[in-house]
């Protein structure tokens, strides 16, 4: 498959089956996407992969009661609400992967360069047959100090970005009809 197939044909992943992603794999995804562009070559990222089914559950127990609690905080959330009281719903739909990037904030662009990583992986997923989604509810629990220490994460780090990964159950559907791009041209 060639890079632009691949990104006219990716899509989120929400259903996956129970096959694990072999170590090989998850270290090959983290190096593509650590080929991504980075400001001044700086090179600010670290990552953590959890497979763990019980971390993985309690902490989409955590993260679901900490956004009920706050939700005033996080108003781009609001229309997940019942999502979020749905004792049933795992933010991280069943994925057997997590994997979270931190940027050094020491560098100006970690959130550049630590988005780029993202989508680097989430493009080479389908490579492997993988499909990824980003997971913007785990924000509020990655980024705490209580997390960080538990993973050994440096305080001059920050979470940029929250990928789960496996192998999809589902057939992606077509990708929706994009609107055109807003594009200002010089006079």
């Amino acid at each position: 498959m060639d890079v632009i197939e691949r990104i006219n044909t990716r899509r989120s992943s929400r259903s996956f089956t129970d096959k694990e992603v072999d170590q090989d794999t998850i270290h090959q995804l983290i190096t593509l996407g650590t080929k991504a562009a980075t400001g001044s070559y700086g090179q600010p990222w670290a990552f953590i992969v959890i497979k763990d089914k019980s971390e993985m559950h309690s902490l989409s127990q955590e993260i679901k009661k900490y956004l009920l609690e706050n939700i005033e905080d996080f108003p781009y959330f609001k229309q997940y609400e019942n999502w979020l009281k749905n004792e049933k719903f795992d933010v991280f739909y069943g994925a057997p992967c997590v994997i979270a990037i931190y940027g050094k904030t020491s560098s100006h662009w970690c959130t550049y360069d630590c988005s780029l990583a993202a989508g680097n992986i989430m493009l080479a997923a389908k490579e492997f047959g993988l499909g990824t989604c980003w997971i913007g509810f785990a924000e509020c629990i990655f980024n705490t100090w209580k997390f960080k220490i538990k993973h050994n994460v440096p305080d001059y780090y920050k979470l940029v970005s929250t990928l789960i990964v496996g192998y999809p159950d589902e057939k992606p559907q077509k990708p929706p009809k994009r609107k055109p791009a807003t594009i200002f041209y010089e006079k």
